[in-house]
């Protein structure tokens, strides 16, 4: 099954400094059909204005992944952390027991990112973080595996059964992928517009818009986008 949430069904909010948009129930929108999809439970994109952010909160029994699309995130929390991200890296912290956690906007222009967050396998881990980087080149017309389950700089903790591909598809160019039937697929396109093929049919997805895919799928992507190349960001987990 394949269902395609537009970028008009996305929650969006706007304040201090802060815009966003949420994938699934999330702060102040609360929908009960809408709540998560598999391990994930949180798919926020934000843009932060200079000097713009948010400050230390707490969060225990999750893990939380950054990404950076545009400019520069810092990244502050309790355990001594204090890091700059940028586009191509990736950040990932397992609050385990818990962690005072902040991010904010230190420099002059605007900075956006995507947020994410599962649900880890086993609850009170140790916190701990992880970042790996990666590049434009690494990227294109590939599924570039930039984080994952296992060993090694771009692993998850053992506790989380997920890989997270990014790919820049040039228009004209396709992909492959076998989405085993014990798993499922989030899709979100970032930039550009990309054609979805397998034995559900067809779908024609843009910036913005997300497909959740379920089960057994033979799939093929295809980059449409008139501008040339198309950004997209892919969760395979149970």
């Amino acid at each position: 099954m394949i269902k395609i949430m537009t970028a008009a069904e996305r929650h969006t909010t706007h304040k201090d400094g802060i815009h966003s948009e949420f994938s699934f129930s999330f702060e102040d929108y609360t929908d009960p059909h809408n709540e998560h999809f598999g391990s994930l439970l949180a798919h926020n994109e934000y843009v932060l204005k200079p000097m713009e952010g948010f400050d230390r909160r707490f969060h225990h029994d999750l893990i939380i992944v950054h990404l950076v699309l545009e400019g520069s995130l810092t990244y502050e929390d309790d355990t001594g952390k204090d890091m700059e991200l940028t586009p191509g890296s990736i950040h990932v912290v397992n609050t385990g027991t818990g962690v005072y956690h902040a991010e904010k906007n230190a420099s002059s222009e605007d900075v956006r990112y995507l947020e994410m967050w599962f649900l880890p396998a086993e609850p009170d881990l140790e916190t701990s973080h992880h970042q790996s980087n990666f590049t434009k080149e690494q990227q294109l017309n590939q599924m570039l595996p930039i984080i994952r389950s296992g060993h090694g700089e771009s692993s998850l903790p053992q506790s989380l059964d997920v890989v997270i591909y990014s790919t820049l598809l040039e228009t004209g160019q396709e992909l492959t992928y076998s989405l085993a039937r014990d798993r499922r697929m989030h899709l979100y396109i970032i930039s550009g517009q990309v054609e979805i093929s397998s034995e559900d049919g067809m779908f024609d997805i843009t910036a913005g818009d997300a497909a959740r895919i379920q089960r057994r799928h033979e799939l093929t992507f295809r980059g449409n986008s008139s501008e040339g190349i198309s950004e997209v960001v892919m969760i395979d987990m149970p």
